[in-house]
């Protein structure tokens, strides 16, 4: 378990964030907080899961690929199927690029996630 300094980029038709966060790298998982959100990275079968108090989002993504995802309300336990559609994902030493299309609400979406030294 190593911990490491990031940088994320999330793009999609009507917004750019950029935000560094520490983060904790530990075998193939990253997980980072960021305000109240806390996310998690599964590398080797590409998987984000989001949760905070009031939602839990996990989505899965293989390159070229329609994949299901979920989104959970949990006040209500009201489960949401989202289907992603994954344009490419790119994985290398220091950095993420994954771009991909939720096809339930038509979001086009570029994540970016790189190691600060």
């Amino acid at each position: 378990m190593s911990k490491i300094d990031i940088k994320v980029i999330i793009k999609n038709k009507d917004d750019i964030s950029e935000e560094n966060y520490k983060a904790i790298k530990n075998n193939n998982k990253i997980t980072y907080k960021e305000k109240e959100c806390k996310t998690t990275i599964f590398l080797d079968e590409f998987k984000i899961i989001r949760e905070n108090d009031d939602y839990l989002m996990e989505m899965n993504f293989i390159t070229n690929k329609q994949t299901n995802g979920k989104y959970i309300l949990k006040e209500n336990k009201q489960e949401i199927s989202l289907d992603i559609l994954t344009d490419y994902l790119i994985i290398e030493d220091n950095l993420i690029i994954l771009k991909y299309n939720v096809l339930t609400t038509d979001q086009d979406v570029i994540f970016k996630l790189e190691y600060v030294k």
